[in-house]
């Protein structure tokens, strides 16, 4: 090799190594292009996967599909009619009616208010047989999803009982008493209800939500009571006062839900009442209630609203 051969090798060696350290140099420097989000800010591919994986850590629990899951938070509303009542609540006033059914057809309590021209004495008083009928029940639940198949909240209730009978008369019936001359519609127990809720989801994030319910809590009621099972004179009204007690109950019902927001729903329960008031110390209330209703998903809900 002669002298301008090895002068030309020399050169090409040092400008490729004048090129890789430019493309070393060019690389090193190089930065992502900025991309502009849809806020108006310019941030880096890197950024923005960044906020992307920060937003799905924190919309995890809202963005299941539609179902029972850990994070839901489903408020409903639900009515329908109270079946079966039963206890010592319902035997003691149907033993009342039964004590002034024979009082009234032996005539041992005064009907002077009926025509008596008609009415031998041998007759016996006009006696009407009663009737118990029990009112719309109304309940609101609030619950959330403490674990995927699990939901804790609470629930308050509204439940009644009408009884369509007749009765002595308090405050007139002091030194004789007097009954009505018919039936009167009287509404016997109100109860109202606040109730802690446990809910168990066999089948989470499922359009049909089946689930099983225990509730415990407090109840307050009013209505028309009697101490004994004859009339006390003494009693100016059969009103109750002070009504209080404990109530506990299990059930058993479906969510369908409609879309990821909102769905219907049905329930059966039996609840179980403790109950005392001033008109006697303790007496219990049982009851199957069947109800239907609507409910929302306010955690989807929150999620929807802040998309827009």
């Amino acid at each position: 090799m002669n002298t301008n051969s090895k002068w030309h090798l020399s050169i090409l060696v040092l400008v490729s190594v004048y090129q890789l350290n430019a493309q070393a140099n060019v690389k090193k420097d190089e930065k992502p292009t900025p991309v502009q989000t849809q806020n108006g800010t310019n941030q880096t591919p890197e950024e923005i996967q960044k906020n992307n994986a920060e937003l799905e850590k924190y919309y995890a629990k809202l963005k299941y599909p539609p179902g029972f899951y850990e994070g839901a938070f489903l408020i409903s509303f639900m009515g329908g009619g109270t079946l079966a009542p039963s206890g010592t609540f319902i035997s003691h006033e149907k033993n009342y009616d039964n004590v002034l059914q024979y009082k009234v057809v032996n005539k041992e309590v005064s009907q002077d208010y009926y025509n008596q021209g008609n009415i031998r004495n041998e007759q016996s008083g006009l006696y009407f047989k009663p009737t118990y009928t029990p009112g719309v029940a109304s309940q609101f639940d609030f619950e959330y999803g403490w674990k995927e198949k699990i939901g804790l909240g609470f629930t308050v209730m509204q439940n009644s009982m009408n009884a369509k009978r007749q009765d002595v008369i308090p405050g007139i019936s002091y030194y004789k008493e007097y009954v009505d001359p018919f039936p009167r519609e009287r509404t016997i127990y109100r109860g109202n209800s606040m109730s802690f809720l446990a809910t168990y989801h066999p089948i989470p994030r499922n359009f049909f939500d089946p689930y099983l319910a225990a509730r415990a809590g407090v109840v307050s009621f009013t209505g028309e009571a009697h101490s004994g099972i004859t009339h006390d004179r003494f009693v100016y009204s059969n009103q109750i006062t002070s009504g209080i007690g404990g109530i506990v109950g299990v059930g058993a019902g479906l969510n369908i839900y409609l879309g990821r927001y909102f769905g219907i729903k049905a329930e059966v329960d039996y609840y179980r009442e403790f109950l005392k008031s001033d008109q006697f110390s303790m007496r219990t209330l049982n009851s199957y209630q069947a109800m239907i209703g609507v409910f929302v998903n306010l955690s989807n809900v929150q999620y929807k609203l802040e998309q827009y």
